[in-house]
């Protein structure tokens, strides 16, 4: 659930929003990020999406027409395909779904496969591609026998991870652009 202190403050800062003209566009049963991700899939070559947030999980949804704005306390940098493969050692922005479900995420209560990092994660997917393309492969004889059986243990903790770190991008949204303008 979400924390008391961050329940006060949620209606107080839609009022604030929408005093200073922004829309607000929520649906009962579907999370934020699931929103945002439907919406960055409406962009297109005419339409460029910039998703503004301080969730590095939103660079799963980067494409060529859809950027994230990645906001922290210091700054806000602009994060495209090039720059999350500089990031994440090659890997496209899909494939962090495929490396949250190897290494996990405690921060987003995602299991993983218990005793697969980062660095393991994001080795096994740059050589298999995705975390199917590791389970297809388990018996490569590059892959460690004691790092197969954490796989071969993990393999459904792993699918669990896959769909927890997965931003659902068919939320039901009757969304046009037009009569969401911010009005001044």
């Amino acid at each position: 659930g979400m924390p008391e202190e961050l329940a006060e403050q949620l209606e107080p800062a839609k009022s604030i929003a929408r005093l200073m003209g922004f829309h607000e566009l929520s649906i009962e049963g579907y999370e934020a990020d699931d929103i945002l991700g439907t919406l960055s899939m409406l962009s297109d070559e005419d339409t460029h999406a910039y998703l503004m947030t301080g969730d590095r999980d939103s660079y799963q949804l980067i494409t060529d027409t859809t950027s994230v704005l990645y906001v922290s306390t210091k700054e806000t940098v602009i994060y495209g395909k090039e720059k999350v493969a500089e990031l994440y050692g090659g890997l496209a922005p899909g494939a962090l779904i495929d490396v949250k479900s190897l290494m996990g995420d405690t921060s987003d209560n995602i299991p993983g496969v218990p005793g697969v990092g980062p660095k393991t994660a994001k080795e096994l997917l740059l050589k298999f591609g995705t975390m199917e393309g590791v389970y297809g492969h388990l018996d490569d004889a590059s892959i460690r026998p004691k790092l197969r059986e954490k796989l071969e243990a993990g393999r459904e903790s792993a699918a669990l991870s896959y769909d927890l770190a997965t931003i659902h991008t068919d939320a039901p949204i009757d969304f046009d652009p037009e009569r969401n303008l911010r009005q001044p």
